[in-house]
């Protein structure tokens, strides 16, 4: 096969960079002409170029146009308030305090209320309840209108046993308001 001596020798430097010039020395830059493209993207560019259909596709569209003063797109003013509205409600509710504003309660708090407002006598009673927790009754009504919590019908609960002894329980839920007349 050959003698270790009719094989190039390597040669390695004799004394080590200093630590200052790594930071200036050059990655050795590779021409374009020693690049060598892939066959298959070779094979595509050659097909490209034989379409007439393309080509003439390309000519329509033209050269690129880029805009180098194009500005980044500004959020509308909606937008910014609505994050501003979210992030403000965010901070009122860590801090457990109502705004200036009020008619605002967490969602168990507001639970509550409609089962309250279910079992009211009358009027009156509405009034003071949401007095009572820093709400205006007009909005506490129209919450109501279209809000309500669970409740079950007496008498709907109909339960059911499964062939593998599972329970199955279905109840009604029904719409439920105050007894007193309006």
């Amino acid at each position: 096969m050959g003698s270790a001596s009719s094989k190039a020798v390597r040669k390695l430097p004799k004394h080590p960079d200093p630590s200052w010039s790594a930071s200036r020395a050059t990655a050795p830059s590779k021409s374009s002409k020693s690049l060598k493209q892939s066959p298959i993207a070779e094979e595509r560019r050659t097909r490209d170029s034989g379409d007439p259909h393309f080509l003439a596709n390309l000519n329509k569209l033209g050269p690129v146009k880029v805009d180098h003063h194009m500005q980044s797109v500004q959020p509308a003013q909606k937008t910014r308030e609505m994050l501003e509205s979210r992030l403000q409600s965010e901070r009122e509710a860590f801090s457990m305090q109502p705004s200036e504003s009020s008619n605002r309660v967490q969602a168990p708090t507001l639970c509550f209320l409609l089962d309250k407002r279910k079992s009211t006598a009358s009027k009156r009673d509405i009034q003071d309840l949401a007095s009572k927790y820093g709400l205006k009754v007009e909005k506490l009504e129209s919450v109501a209108r279209y809000v309500s919590s669970p409740s079950i019908q007496s008498g709907s609960i109909v339960k059911t046993v499964g062939q593998d002894g599972e329970e199955k329980v279905s109840v009604t839920a029904v719409w439920i308001e105050p007894s007193f007349s309006k």
